[in-house]
């Protein structure tokens, strides 16, 4: 017997839902050994949640999209190369580690050569991610691999399409005992939000860590390690936050609350425009002067 998540959606924070089903495992490499276990595992998931449309990602779909979607395939656009190549070739080639990387010429190499290049294991600890010129934290865990992945959904409709009509996802390689990332949850990431109608917040990388109702300032990249859980435990503060109130921001200064809804606000700041940021994160961190 075999135990794998399936990635529901959730319309609220972390915006999936895990669950773990047991199902008899067919071993051996073969594609069509892998094609038995997707099989199983969705049988035995229909037992529990008939109400859900489950789709597998990943190269061993049998369903519509199911390969297309997959981090080996899905295309994510990189401006340096004016061009889109697969998301695993993006996250591969922007890891950084303390001995080196990023290691920009994993773009063009085939997405299983990016994943297995030695480089990857010889260059010590990894420190960050590196993409279009910004740096991107560890913490949260998989945040970085997340936001490519949607952002690649937002560039390929037809994709998100197919994406949209499921309401869990799996992803029969993945197993959370050995690997962090999966594109089966960020999959599912993706559908809430746009069933919250917040897909547009996830396109800034600042404003998909607000849907979080997390910042992590830059002193505390490397060295604060905060999970989400932690984060949902704290309770914010209650106060009543208006529009037109003055919010006062460590980073981006004094400015305007011009939008509220029940998890993101939106404040003008005069030096940096529009931020759209996470309610309880404000909160906690920010000073609100009302008018």
């Amino acid at each position: 017997m075999a135990m794998r998540p399936v990635y529901e959606v959730k319309e609220n924070i972390p915006f999936f839902t895990a669950v773990n089903v047991e199902f008899e495992w067919n071993g051996g490499f073969a594609k069509t050994q892998k094609q038995k276990n997707i099989r199983a595992l969705h049988e035995n998931y229909r037992e529990r949640r008939s109400d859900k449309k489950v789709l597998e990602i990943s190269s061993k779909s049998l369903q519509e999209g199911g390969e297309a979607l997959s981090a080996f395939f899905l295309p994510k656009y990189v401006p340096e190369l004016d061009k889109s190549v697969p998301v695993e070739c993006v996250f591969q080639s922007g890891k950084t580690f303390m001995n080196g990387g990023p290691y920009k010429d994993l773009l063009c190499a085939t997405p299983r050569e990016a994943k297995k290049d030695e480089r990857l294991k010889t260059s010590g600890r990894l420190k960050c991610f590196m993409f279009d010129g910004k740096e991107y934290p560890l913490i949260p865990k998989t945040i970085f691999y997340d936001y490519i992945y949607i952002n690649a959904l937002l560039e390929n409709e037809k994709l998100a399409e197919i994406a949209l009509q499921y309401d869990a996802f799996t992803d029969i390689e993945f197993n959370p005992e050995k690997s962090l990332n999966c594109q089966a949850k960020a999959c599912a990431t993706f559908v809430a939000l746009s069933r919250l109608g917040l897909l547009s917040q996830a396109k800034g990388f600042d404003s998909f860590l607000a849907l979080y109702d997390l910042e992590i300032p830059k002193k505390a990249k490397e060295t604060k390690k905060v999970s989400l859980v932690e984060m949902e435990r704290t309770e914010p503060t209650n106060v009543n936050i208006q529009v037109g109130a003055i919010i006062r921001h460590k980073k981006f200064g004094d400015g305007v609350i011009k939008k509220i809804d029940s998890k993101v606000l939106v404040a003008h700041f005069p030096e940096v425009g529009e931020k759209n940021l996470g309610m309880n994160w404000c909160v906690r961190n920010c000073e609100i002067i009302k008018n």
